[in-house]
């Protein structure tokens, strides 16, 4: 399956959509898009262990749509 190329910067708003749509995240909650080379898809969402661990539930909804995101967008290199 081919892959969509896209920004890091279009990744990120991709997220701040699809977490808008459940009430699971607080406003600004803060995530990254960084490059990684563990993946094929070359980027991961990252967020500060301090966010993680006062809302769980909304770093496992962020693993949740990096999931889903990482089948279909593979990172631009910048």
């Amino acid at each position: 399956m081919t892959r969509t190329r896209i920004s890091s910067i279009e990744l990120t708003a991709l997220f701040v959509e699809r977490l808008k749509q459940v009430s699971v995240c607080p406003d600004g909650f803060l995530i990254a898009i960084v490059p990684s080379a563990v993946n094929e898809s070359g980027w991961s969402a990252v967020m500060n262990s301090g966010q993680r661990t006062r809302h769980p539930l909304c770093a496992r909804r962020i693993k949740a749509i990096e999931k889903q995101l990482r089948r279909n967008y593979v990172l631009v290199e910048d």
